[in-house]
């Protein structure tokens, strides 16, 4: 029996006219120039295999797992077909055969859904990349079975925090209550394991611009768990996630991957008893750059250049391409440059880097080419997947250029401001 996540996307496949304009989007097939990879080529696919053409084999899952699910292809496909909707669905059906699954969607079922075991997890690897096993790590290159990705993790893994965000809240002292109201703030986990000095840095500039804020105690997002093809679980952690946010009146994330998938919560459980309140929260959701107003920078300083990579969740699933440039662009002192294919997917993808190296670093490479053509002094994003491949993709490119997230550049133009006064 077919998967019912297959069965679910069947009559999203009757809007593909097959024109192929999807080709041209897509970053995956500029390198592997391959039918296959393209949106028409997994349409066509999972059409055959829910028609009896095609048996859901193994020879296919290549291709399905090569996909960004960027929705690059969406932009440009005149129905808008989401075809990441059917790559995870073909994702989901792999999984009812594909060795390893389960005990994949177990782990991630054991820890996406503990802070505090993902906590004891990322210390553990922060601890080897602090040590010697550093080294070890960089022989396993040598090892032929070995997925080059897992071998280049020390490489691509930001420094180690001296603290996680959850570590440093109750000494921030951050306002219950403001003159714009209080928000909830959502805890991503990149965010908190991997770049809480940013996370920090968003909590400040919410609170400098008025709002009072509570920080949850949620769980991941989902979104993880979604990509691999572990549907069930993600609406778990959902479930878990709306139940721990019931109160909250406005839900905001500085992580763009997790504020598009906490208003993805709608559509995940669209099918489910509590649909109606997964609309509800979803509509309660703000990325942070939605509640940072520009006139409220017209006071600030930044004297360099800079320019910004738009996270795939921010600009096409919550159709915020313009916001952060809007913003950078109301900092005086700030030179904006404007960069090249800026909506080009830099090939992070969650954990696309590790299970899928060479493909990413392909993607990385056009990506810093065109950072690198803008001369700015300061490459800003939303993302803390994109904030670590962009930052690896400096060091291996040689690229000059800093690699900060959106809110550290507002808080750093700010502090000058203050140091002015």
């Amino acid at each position: 029996m077919l998967d019912p996540a297959l069965q679910a996307v069947a009559d999203q496949l009757d809007r593909c006219n097959r024109c192929g304009f999807c080709q041209a989007a897509c970053p995956v097939y500029s390198v592997t120039g391959l039918e296959s990879s393209t949106a028409r080529g997994h349409n066509e696919h999972v059409r055959r295999v829910l028609s009896g053409e095609l048996s859901l084999d193994g020879d296919m899952e290549p291709a399905f797992a090569q996909c960004l699910l960027c929705r690059a292809c969406t932009a440009h496909c005149f129905p808008a077909l989401p075809t990441d909707r059917v790559v995870t669905a073909a994702r989901s059906a792999f999984n009812q055969h594909r060795v390893g699954a389960a005990l994949e969607e177990r782990v991630m079922r054991a820890v996406l859904g503990d802070q505090r075991r993902m906590a004891r997890l990322v210390r553990l690897a922060y601890l080897g990349k602090r040590t010697r096993a550093t080294k070890a790590a960089r022989l396993l290159r040598w090892l032929p079975w070995l997925p080059k990705g897992l071998a280049e993790a020390d490489a691509i893994m930001p420094e180690p925090p001296r603290s996680f965000l959850s570590e440093r809240i109750s000494d921030l002292r951050l306002p219950e209550d403001g003159p714009r109201g209080t928000i909830t703030y959502f805890v991503g986990c990149g965010m908190n394991f991997g770049f809480p000095d940013a996370a920090e840095a968003s909590l400040q500039v919410l609170s400098s611009s008025g709002y009072g804020i509570r920080v949850a105690r949620n769980v991941c997002c989902g979104l993880p768990a979604y990509t691999h093809g572990h549907l069930d679980l993600a609406r778990d952690l959902a479930r878990v996630n709306m139940r721990v946010l019931s109160g909250a009146d406005i839900v905001v994330s500085d992580c763009a991957s997790c504020s598009s998938f906490l208003k993805h919560y709608a559509e995940l459980l669209a099918d489910d008893p509590a649909a109606t309140d997964a609309a509800a929260f979803a509509g309660r959701v703000r990325d942070l750059c939605e509640v940072i107003e520009p006139q409220a920078l017209s006071d600030a300083q930044f004297n360099a250049s800079v320019t910004y990579h738009q996270p795939c969740h921010l600009s096409r699933y919550q159709g915020l391409a313009k916001r952060p440039n809007d913003l950078l662009s109301a900092v005086p002192g700030l030179e904006f440059r404007p960069l090249r294919e800026a909506d080009w997917c830099c090939g992070a993808a969650g954990t696309y880097a590790l299970t899928q190296y060479d493909m990413s670093m392909r993607v990385l490479e056009r990506k810093m080419s065109n950072v690198a053509a803008s001369g700015a002094e300061t490459l800003v994003t939303s993302c803390p997947a994109c904030l670590a491949q962009l930052s690896y993709g400096a060091r291996r490119e040689g690229v000059a250029v800093r690699v900060r997230h959106l809110s550290q550049v507002i808080r750093e133009a700010s502090a000058r401001t203050l140091d002015r006064g």
